[in-house]
């Protein structure tokens, strides 16, 4: 990693890596992962694409290499990665913010955001990893926060914890 590159921030851990690729994967015995989003350190800046569902599996928005592709009318996307308050995508109705991928004062990349998968409603925010609202503080099963994982560009959520 060179120094113009942005470490993710997770569930109160630190992974660093020039690519990140964030998936769940509903069974642990089965291969079967769904990518929640890809976070890429380039020369150009942090790259994002991700595709973000309601909780009826109704596609709320699709970024492409940080360009929204397709995004559903009651929603509206502002914003830019490593400006400001980076990338945020609300609901017009109520202002709600649904994901927000942003560059903290630290040199770090937050994203905040609710995926729903199969059933599940997974919220990631840099303390906290949640799947229907259960915390999961695990990773490789064992209790951690606070630590840095270094080489780690496949993290996977699971219904046990997170799996690097």
């Amino acid at each position: 990693m060179t120094h113009d590159d942005y470490m993710l921030i997770m569930g109160s851990n630190v992974y660093a890596d020039p690519l990140y690729r964030l998936s769940y994967q509903p069974d642990r015995n089965s291969g079967d992962r769904t990518l929640l989003f890809t976070l890429e350190n380039c020369d150009d800046g942090l790259i994002l694409t991700t595709e973000i569902l309601d909780e009826n599996l109704e596609l709320i928005a699709k970024i492409d290499r940080n360009e929204v592709i397709e995004i559903n009318e009651n929603f509206d996307v502002q914003g830019e990665i490593e400006k400001g308050n980076g990338l945020t995508l609300t609901r017009k109705e109520d202002s709600a913010v649904i994901f927000n991928a942003r560059i903290t004062e630290d040199q770090y990349v937050e994203v905040t955001g609710t995926f729903y998968v199969g059933g599940k409603k997974i919220h990631i925010t840099d303390r906290t990893v949640e799947i229907n609202d259960v915390p999961r503080k695990t990773v490789n099963g064992v209790d951690m926060h606070d630590t840095i994982f270094v080489g780690t560009c496949d993290i996977t959520i699971t219904d046990d914890g997170v799996k690097v």
